[in-house]
């Protein structure tokens, strides 16, 4: 991800369990509903998908609106600009299934300083919720790889007093326990299969090398419930990333009986790309 300026101060947001269900949603051209089949190729050993595919779910259908509204990245491209995401919080509820259809509902909510934020449903055949999330965009010039105003065509398609369908809590980069050691460091070569539409790798692919590192009797025992993951900076082919797992605060606003901070740093400077919380449950 390209450089994005770093917001160190809380929100004052009520902690991840004061989530709200949307109960309207303005049914127009603001409001987009993308439907998935779970493929076989998508699920793990359990049969059911991955934190990471559910990420690529609710990514596909936020790139399909954006088409919609006349705002995809081939039309940002002509102009010099592109999407870059910058935060992306998720709650699960529970994982679908191989040959469960789910529907993601997808809708802007605001514009606050340089991101632009975008909240997600996942609803399941029953109508139940599945997973709920929040992301929050940055357009970037391409030619100078920094951050622009959102433009005012964006802002213009925001409803007013748009729900949300979670709440994200603090706004500052995660930290670990106070004198953490890493409980794994492992490194991970960046592939062309890595890369993106804007030739750096993809969002999801830092969220597979961060989960890589939780200890193994925590992943054959749980699953990942909340995932918070700041994007950094960004890294291209050639570039080797360290992924980091460390414990997190006891006291961390995060679902799950297990929490960990992940650091992602680009081995040839040390700078970091990207950081995250994640709960396990």
């Amino acid at each position: 991800m390209p450089d994005t300026p770093d917001t160190p101060e809380a929100t004052g947001l009520p902690a991840p369990e004061a989530a709200q269900i949307p109960v309207q949603v303005p049914a127009d051209l603001r409001v987009h509903q993308e439907t998935f089949r779970v493929r076989g190729y998508e699920v793990g050993p359990d049969g059911t998908v991955s934190a990471q595919i559910i990420c690529d779910y609710l990514q596909e259908a936020a790139g399909v609106h954006a088409d919609r509204l006349g705002l995809s990245l081939a039309a940002l491209h002509e102009q010099g600009l592109a999407w870059v995401l910058a935060r992306l919080v998720v709650q699960v509820e529970r994982a679908p299934a191989e040959g469960e259809t789910v529907t993601v509902r997808t809708w802007p909510c605001g514009v606050e300083r340089l991101q632009f934020r975008r909240d997600y449903l996942m609803l399941g055949g029953d109508g139940a919720v599945v997973a709920r999330g929040a992301s929050f965009w940055v357009v970037i010039n391409l030619a100078t790889r920094r951050p622009e105003r959102i433009p005012p065509t964006v802002a213009a398609l925001l409803p007013e007093q748009p729900p949300l369908a979670l709440e994200t809590g603090d706004r500052r980069l995660p930290a670990p326990e106070d004198g953490a050691a890493p409980l794994s460091s492992i490194p991970f070569a960046v592939r062309r299969a890595d890369m993106d539409r804007n030739r750096h790798v993809n969002n999801v692919r830092y969220l597979d090398w961060a989960l890589e590192g939780v200890p193994g009797a925590v992943q054959e025992a749980a699953r990942p419930v909340w995932l918070d993951m700041h994007f950094r900076a960004e890294t291209v082919y050639g570039d080797t990333v360290e992924a980091q797992c460390l414990p997190a605060p006891a006291d961390a606003a995060t679902p799950g009986t297990a929490r960990f901070v992940h650091i992602l740093a680009r081995r040839s400077d040390g700078r970091e790309v990207a950081r995250g919380l994640t709960g396990w449950r």
